[in-house]
């Protein structure tokens, strides 16, 4: 078993080993990365959706009642013809 490639054979595990290592941790690294720049997206885009929200709560709460009326029946009949 230990004979004199044995130094040599140690050398080269320990290269594989840390051949692995650094290619794991690149792609942890990457994943991890790839990620973080979605989940940025994700809340880009949802935090879009909230300001029209509150926007349109905001224009919910200052407009008359009956022009807001109106425009409900006008969506509401708008839908009924396209079905």
């Amino acid at each position: 078993m230990f004979g004199p490639d044995t130094a040599l054979m140690m050398d080269a595990i320990q290269i594989a080993v840390l051949a692995l290592g650094a290619g794991a941790g690149g792609a942890w690294l990457m994943m991890r990365r790839r990620n973080s720049r979605n989940s940025a997206a994700i809340k880009q885009a949802q935090s879009g959706s909230l300001e029209e929200r509150v926007r349109v709560l905001e224009r919910i709460a200052t407009d008359r009642p009956s022009e807001l009326a109106a425009e409900i029946e006008a969506l509401r009949d708008s839908k009924q013809g396209a079905n």
